[in-house]
């Protein structure tokens, strides 16, 4: 999809007010605002009305209508600040995303500040961004300690309704990388050519539907990830627009290399603003929110994830322990299995001691799949463990 930048159209889009709901039936005869709760197993969704009461209604006999009326004035923050390689920060993402949306605020803010993470976790919390209908979502990126949303970040900011930028960050090289032997490698490396491109490709294009689906220009997203992509701005019959080189015609007028063959594609804040890849460049959050006239609104930074990540935390130092104690354990047994002094019951009793922990640790795993070891080699000790015990207990 070709992207044209027409001014009159995005001053409407950076200057209308983000709002709630306006439900009115399609007969014409109910008209009332609120906003959506949740929408059960029979297909029934609760609205929360401006009148204080909840509603059940099948969307499918209503259309909605942006409007502040119902709406609460409060905006819920939730920020995305370190690596994005941890399954249970996603999974507190997401569930942070549905609890802050079915409270009504004007708006969620998604403050990012990260050097990016794994693909699979980004699609995720891109997938919960983009799924959810009722609540305007809105990124902000910010310069910190990360300078800015780079790689799986850019994603995510791609999801959001709205994309504002702090004037120290930037945004891009979202080429997809594998951690192999603590190594950064992409695909292509791991791979080869021909089916590191099918990886490659196919996040490209992913990078593409997420611009697109906010009226960004997809070329540039996949510029972003494919440094062989060359982009042109040109005007056209009166219009701006970013173009693979290829895609030229001989009548356009080009008014510059947007993006050179053989450089991956990261944005400053005043030229993804220039191409239309971000909203504006805003000094703090209370600048953000007088531009989207949410200023005065009570803020509500959700601390689900930080809360997620203190958890996997303490969970990584006790399954620590436990394997500290089983090898204490082992070398006791070893030690005097040496001096001929391990009686059968004080081993068997050990065995079994140990065949419990074992299972707590493979359990630990299944709930917590973060614990740096493979469940594998989890399952593979407490089966050597099993065994050995079994093997101690048929003695006669």
């Amino acid at each position: 999809m070709t992207y044209i930048r027409i001014y009159t159209i995005l001053f409407l889009i950076l200057f209308v007010p983000l709002s709630a709901d306006t439900f009115r039936s399609l007969s014409g005869e109910d008209l009332f605002h609120g906003f959506v709760i949740e929408t059960d197993e029979n297909g029934l969704t609760s609205v929360h009305t401006a009148q204080g009461d909840i509603r059940k209604i099948s969307l499918s006999e209503y259309r909605f209508d942006l409007n502040p009326a119902g709406r609460r004035k409060t905006v819920a923050v939730l920020p995305i600040d370190s690596q994005i390689s941890h399954e249970i920060e996603t999974a507190a993402f997401e569930q942070a995303l549905i609890t802050e949306s079915q409270k009504g605020p004007l708006l969620i803010l998604i403050e990012i500040d990260t050097p990016g993470g794994r693909v699979d976790l980004t699609q995720r919390l891109c997938a919960a961004i983009s799924e959810l209908r009722f609540c305007p979502t809105v990124a902000f990126v910010k310069g910190e300690k990360n300078l800015g949303a780079y790689s799986a970040g850019t994603a995510i900011a791609l999801a959001c309704d709205k994309i504002f930028m702090a004037p120290n960050s930037a945004m891009g090289a979202v080429t997809a990388m594998v951690v192999v032997e603590g190594q950064y490698k992409t695909e292509k490396e791991i791979f080869g050519e021909a089916v590191g491109e099918k990886f490659g490709s196919a996040w490209r294009n992913y990078l593409a539907a997420l611009a697109e689906k906010n009226h960004r220009p997809g070329i540039l997203a996949k510029a972003m990830e494919d440094k062989e992509i060359e982009v042109v701005e040109v005007r056209r019959e009166g219009n701006t627009l970013f173009l693979d080189a290829g895609q030229k015609q001989p009548t356009d007028q080009v008014i510059e290399i947007f993006c050179k063959k053989g450089e991956l594609l990261t944005l400053s804040p005043e030229r993804a603003v220039h191409c239309g890849m971000a909203d504006g460049i805003v000094e703090s959050r209370v600048e953000l929110f007088k531009r989207l006239e949410a200023d005065g609104a009570d803020v509500h930074v959700n601390e689900d994830i930080l809360a997620a990540r203190e958890e996997l935390v303490r969970v990584v130092k006790r399954f620590n322990k436990l394997m500290e104690t089983l090898d204490l354990k082992f070398k006791e047994l070893e030690a005097k299995g040496q001096r001929q002094s391990l009686r059968r019951s004080d081993a068997l009793r050990s065995y079994q001691d140990i065949l419990r922990q074992a299972d707590y640790l493979v359990r630990l795993k299944q709930k917590y799949p973060d614990v740096p070891v493979e469940e594998q080699d989890l399952v593979e000790f407490k089966n050597s463990v099993k065994a050995e015990y079994e093997s101690i207990r048929s003695m006669r």
